[in-house]
Parts: C-alpha cells; structure tokens; sequence
C-alpha cells in the first residue's frame, strides 16, 4: 500500500513526506508540471495531465494501479476539492487524507481567536481589570507569532504577561534567556504596544553557561545532544528581526557580563539590529536563564536594583519539575522585599511588581 502525493510542488507537499519517512510509509509523488527540486526531494516526480484535462482520469487510474496507491494527500485546495467529487464518482478505493488545505487553516484561526477570547480573560484579571489590555485579535496574533516560535512559554504565562503590560511603567524591557526568542518577540511586541521601553536581550546560548549541575544527569545530557548553538543563535536573529523596528538588541554574553556593559553603556550595537539607546531604567525583567539557584540569585542580585518603580519581575519556572532554583530565590524575594504590591503565579512563573520601600 502507497500514498500518493499529488501535486507534490509546495511546502506542504514535503511536511508530510518527511512525516511518512519517519512512520515507514511508502510515498509515490506526482504533479502537473516538472519541478526539478521537488523531483530531487521526492526521488521521482510522475506527471499527471491537469485535473481538468479529459486525460486525467484515466492516467491517475492507471497510476493508482500500478503503484498499489491506497490513499492520497492533496496539499492544494482545489485538487483536494477535485479529488473529493472525483474518488466519489469514480466509486474509486482510495482514502482521501485530511481536510483541504484552505480547510484546515480556516480551522487553525478559528482555534487560536477561541484561544484569544481565554487568554484575554486571563490578562485582564492579572492586570486588576484594567481596560488597557489588548485586544483579542492584537492577542490572537501575539499568540500565533509566539506558537511558530520553539520555547516553553505556555499561553498562561503569555497571558500574564500581556496583562502586566498594561500596568507598567515607563522604562528598559530586559530578558535574562532567551534561547530562540519567543518570549522576546512577545515582550517586543508588548513594549511597542504600550510604549514602555526598548527591549534587551541576554543569553550567552553557549553549552558552557547553559549547563545546569542540579537537574537531573540523564536530562542535562539529553538536552546538550540536542542543542545546535551555532543554528539557536541563528534562529534568534530570524525570529525577533521582523519585530525589531530599532528598539530592540541583544548581548551575546553571560548574565553578568551583560549587566556590566547594560551598566556602563546606554547604547547598544550589533550587526543585525544595529544600535539601540537605553535609558538604563528597567520597567519589566524576565530571568529565565540558567536555572541554578546560585545563577538565579545572581541575576535578580544583579538587575534587580536598576527597576523603576511600579517594575514587574517575571521569574520564569518558578514552578519546575527538574529544580528549585527559581522558587528558592522567589521565596526568598516574597519573604523579605518590603516593596512588594502585586505577587501571583500564572504558567508556573511568578509575576511581582514593586512599589517603594514604604508600600
């Protein structure tokens, strides 16, 4: 048994035989015009007459038979709505796969506009009820954006983090880990939104200062056989680019390092954002660096003083299930800042905003 692939000329096309290769199914691919790379890609390209022409019917017939073809997967929504009148017509044995490719995006906006209506309900009761939170289609794209991009972010904590926006100060938006920057591109977009601040980020996205000694071995190993640095560094550029518009940057360089040049310049370059001016003020801070306490602790010893009044704190992980390291330090913050006004978890991060030493 086979599947055919017709026409197998787009982006879809090659998901799904890449898919197929990994389940051990057997692939045949076929279009109406000749496509060199695709013919490369799929090892051999059978040509089909259009679907309108008189000759189609019987040559795709003659290749479903020949080639034990049992099921067929159309990635352009016209010939899936063709094949779909055409296989019942016939009365032919085959398996129309999915829903049209129009079909399933359709579906796809509908699931994150729903996803939207409940995040916003959520950034609204973490920002007090404010009336400034975003809108749900500003929402449903923050949250469409931040899905195509690979980190643990969870929506809740996205919704959080929307609705803490609208109660921030004025003032740098600074990330400590950022790994492929989903959780920048969302600060990115929230720090424009609300006109905060520019947006800085520091990750060193090296094997060295990403090695956490008090996680688990077998999960510290798996992890490092994963991670290509030199393509994570890559894919950061790529994902927080588009959103960038000159107010935002990053430091290549530890926690550390990053707050003493933070610290000693209010403008900072590199070659694919160019130069970004900060005011050396932070209103928003997410530490989601390395997990260690001994790290965790120094990041908030480290930047922590530079807030504003009013600034929030995200300090991701809070609740982890491979160490305590974010929660002791936030414990720590809970039980002896006196400045505390807000304090809540939401997608296992805890969210504090500090007022003055006499709130």
């Amino acid at each position: 048994m086979a599947t055919l692939v017709f026409p197998a000329l787009n982006r879809l096309a090659v998901e799904y035989r890449d898919a197929a290769a990994r389940r051990g199914e057997t692939i045949v691919a076929a279009a109406s015009v000749h496509d060199r790379q695709m013919e490369d890609t799929f090892g051999h390209l059978f040509i089909l007459p259009y679907v309108y022409d008189s000759a189609f019917g019987d040559a795709f017939a003659a290749l479903v038979k020949s080639h034990g073809i049992r099921r067929v997967y159309a990635p352009v929504a016209s010939v899936h709505a063709f094949l779909q009148s055409h296989i019942a017509r016939e009365e032919l044995p085959l398996e129309l796969i999915g829903e049209s490719p129009i079909a399933d995006v359709v579906a796809s906006y509908r699931d994150v506009l729903e996803r939207a209506t409940r995040a916003r309900r959520l950034a609204v009761a973490c920002a007090n009820g404010s009336s400034k939170v975003a809108g749900e289609l500003e929402i449903a794209a923050i949250l469409k954006h931040a899905a195509d991009i690979y980190g643990e972010s969870n929506e809740q904590k996205l919704a959080a983090m929307i609705g803490i926006f609208a109660e921030a100060p004025k003032g740098d938006v600074v990330e400590i880990g950022s790994l492929m920057g989903r959780s920048a591109f969302v600060l990115q977009f929230l720090a424009q939104r609300y006109e905060v601040g520019p947006v800085l980020s520091v990750d060193p996205l090296s094997p060295t200062a990403s090695f956490q000694y008090e996680i688990p071995g077998d999960v510290q190993k798996t992890m490092d056989d994963q991670w290509d640095y030199g393509v994570l560094r890559k894919a950061f550029v790529i994902n927080t680019l588009p959103t960038a518009y000159r107010r935002f940057n990053y430091l290549r360089m530890t926690s550390e390092d990053g707050f003493k040049t933070y610290a000693a310049n209010r403008v900072i370059r590199s070659d694919e954002f160019g130069e970004v001016r900060y005011g050396g003020n932070i209103a928003v801070i997410h530490i989601d660096g390395n997990h260690d306490y001994r790290f965790v602790k120094e990041d908030c010893d480290l930047w922590l003083p530079a807030l504003v009044p009013n600034a929030w704190l995200i300090l991701d992980d809070y609740v982890w299930a491979h160490g305590d390291g974010p929660y002791r330090v936030g414990n720590a913050i809970l039980e002896t800042r006196g400045d505390i006004r807000r304090a809540f978890l939401c997608g296992k991060a805890l969210f504090v905003q500090f007022g003055s030493s006499s709130a």
